[in-house]
Order: structure tokens, then C-alpha cells, then sequence
């Protein structure tokens, strides 16, 4: 009986740890000294093991130790990992450059995604995401070769907003709704500035405009809009009509020619529209046909 016991359990810790996806280059952050100091040991070892895991299993087994410290370690962006233990592998680009990014989708799960520009001291994405995908690594069809292996261009509009290393990070930005989980993987960057600075990707806000408001499960505000809004079947909402062939301007006080020289207020429900319409003609037909038209 300990034996399965034993055995069930290390089941669920390969469960729990099981990779989905990291970026492979350019060289990204990778766990050191400085994440272990700010989020204890345990997320250490989830990231030492397995580089792929989700930030939710990252803050779920971490919050009971006593070594995490949840501002300092910020999982929410780059899960965790920290600058001062990647300064070797600061990338140098130009405005307008075209960088080819080549990342590992160990196991897919359906979501959304994108490539922003993180400013590692507010947590907050800069400008527009350089690449968005509005269903990745799809659970029905299978990851993609673009989605392994696209390019982004690097904006010529951020001035001197990611001169100096630590300040920025090229951050991808994985989230599945399906499985109730997110990746994230970075890149250090400078355009046109120094390559050795003092930032320490460490801020204490969320990690791109897709990142949870609190703690837990990002609100995924980086995937499109709904393509059209919802609407209520049922005829309350008002209307306002300002010229139409269909119907009188809803501006009118007075209609003329009608059979009662009722008014019509500005605004006014689809209902409301149709019964003076009848009281108009006199014909309920005709009524629910120019209600139709408008």
C-alpha cells in the first residue's frame, strides 16, 4: 500500500510539473540565484525541472512556503525569473529590425497569445503586441508551424524607453482557458543603448495587458473582442432615428397625412414604434412591415 501510495504521488508531482512551452530563442531568462532568493526553493525546482510548467501550479505550490515572497518574486511576469541571474544574455537590436523568434510548444493546449514589449519595472506592455495569435496551439488541430517559428519587427517608436538593459523584455504571453492556465517566457533586450544596466525585472505590476488583475487567473484581455455584441430579443431598447426612408424622422412633433396626427418622441421602443405605425395607417400589416424596414 505505501508503495502505491509513494508511486501516486510522484504521478501527480509529473503531472503537475508536465511542460507546455518556453521560448528557445533567442536566449531567454532561465532560473538562478536571484529568482530562488525572491521565490524559494520551490519554484526553483519547478523551473529547474521543467522550464515549461504554468504560472498558476508555480503560485499554488509556492504560497505556502515560507521563502516566497509573492511581490518580490512577481510570477506574473516572466514567472519569476529575474534579470540579475541573465545579464549574459542581453540581445542588442535596432528600430525596425526583424528578429526571428523560435519557441517550444512542449504540449499544446487551445488559447490565445502574443509578443509585447514588457516595461519590467511597471509590469505594463508598451505600445502594441508585435505578434498576436487569437487561437494557439490548438488541442483539436495541433500546433502550427508558425506558431513554433514567426518573426517580429521591433517598434522604431520607443525612444530611449528600452536603452538599458533590465528595463525591457520581449515577453511571450501563453493563455488557456481550457486548462486554467498561462506561460510566459522572456528575452532581454536594449535598442540603441547600453548593454549592462541595473533593472531588475522584479516590478511589482502585471505582466503584459493580458496578466491578472490580481493574483490569480488572468483576465485575458489580450484576446480580441467578440466579433459582433450581444443583443436582447426583447423589443426595450430605444431607438433613435435620425433619417430613414422606412419610417417619419423620430424628430418629427407632428405627422401630417396620418389618422390621428400623433407624436412620436425622440427616442422610443421597436413596440412603441409599431403601434403608432398602426394607429398611422390603420393596418397592422403595414405597421410590422415598416417596422421591419427600419
Amino acid at each position: 500500500m505505501k508503495s502505491f501510495a509513494t508511486a501516486f504521488g510522484l504521478a501527480a508531482l509529473a503531472t503537475t510539473v508536465a511542460g507546455h512551452g518556453y521560448l528557445v530563442s533567442p536566449a531567454p531568462r532561465k532560473p538562478g540565484d536571484a529568482l530562488k532568493a525572491a521565490c524559494g526553493q520551490q519554484v526553483f525546482s519547478m523551473w529547474s525541472s521543467d522550464i515549461n510548467g504554468n504560472v498558476q501550479t508555480a503560485q499554488q505550490m509556492a504560497a505556502s512556503q515560507s521563502d516566497f515572497d509573492a511581490a518580490d518574486c512577481n510570477l506574473w511576469t516572466c514567472k519569476g525569473m529575474k534579470f540579475e541571474d541573465n545579464k549574459a544574455n542581453v540581445q542588442t537590436y535596432t528600430a525596425g529590425e526583424t528578429v526571428p523568434i523560435k519557441f517550444n510548444i512542449a504540449a499544446p493546449h487551445t488559447g490565445v497569445a502574443n509578443m509585447s514589449i514588457i516595461d519590467t519595472k511597471s509590469g505594463a506592455m508598451i505600445g502594441s503586441p508585435l505578434k498576436t495569435f487569437t487561437s494557439y496551439a490548438s488541442t483539436a488541430t495541433g500546433p502550427k508551424a508558425d506558431e513554433k517559428n514567426f518573426d517580429i519587427t521591433i517598434p522604431s517608436d520607443l525612444g530611449s524607453k528600452c536603452a538599458t538593459a533590465g528595463d525591457c523584455v520581449l515577453q511571450f504571453w501563453w493563455d488557456s482557458r481550457e486548462v486554467d492556465q498561462t506561460y510566459e517566457s522572456c528575452i532581454d533586450f536594449t535598442v540603441g543603448g547600453s548593454g549592462s544596466g541595473s533593472g531588475s525585472g522584479s516590478g511589482s505590476g502585471p505582466s503584459s495587458s493580458a496578466t491578472p488583475v490580481a493574483s490569480s487567473a488572468p483576465a485575458v484581455s489580450s484576446a480580441p473582442a467578440s466579433s459582433a455584441p450581444a443583443f436582447s430579443a426583447t423589443p426595450t431598447t430605444l431607438v433613435r432615428v435620425t433619417s430613414t426612408s422606412a419610417a417619419p424622422s423620430a424628430t418629427a412633433t407632428t405627422v401630417s397625412g396620418g389618422n390621428s396626427g400623433s407624436t412620436l418622441p425622440e427616442e422610443f421602443t421597436v413596440q412603441q414604434f409599431i403601434s403608432w405605425l398602426k394607429t398611422e395607417t390603420g393596418s397592422s400589416a403595414k405597421a410590422r412591415r415598416h417596422a421591419r424596414a427600419l
